[in-house]
């Protein structure tokens, strides 16, 4: 069963501290993926010293990653990626990105899906 993997760029991030606190950050992500239904398996995140975070949880059926810029427009990279193998996963997949959206409300977002 083909899986689907999110590729976006989040511009103009109005919620600027969530981009440079890495606690904050995996705490928000950790309950968004929670509420999607996916199961989270591990978790690693890293502060880059006067700048942003980079994390990733993985998840039972792939991953879900951050990379944050707030040094650059408050962007953020965010890649959900989930296969099929266990059941499709795609409506879980779009509804997290929904609700990433509204977390960092963008200003601008530039986005594909990928089919896999």
């Amino acid at each position: 069963m083909e899986g689907i993997h999110i590729l976006a760029n989040l511009y103009g991030c109005k919620n600027n501290e969530i981009l440079l606190d890495k606690m904050l950050l995996e705490k928000e992500i950790y309950s968004l993926i929670k509420k999607s239904g996916l199961e989270i398996v591990g978790k690693c995140f890293y502060k880059f010293k006067g700048a942003g975070v980079t994390g990733i949880f993985l998840i039972s059926e792939s991953h879900v990653s951050v990379h944050t810029w707030p040094e650059k427009d408050n962007s953020l990279n965010l890649d959900i990626f989930t296969c099929n193998v266990s059941g499709n996963n795609e409506d879980k997949a779009k509804k997290l990105f929904e609700d990433l959206k509204k977390l960092f409300s963008p200003s601008k977002i530039k986005s594909k899906i990928v089919r896999r």
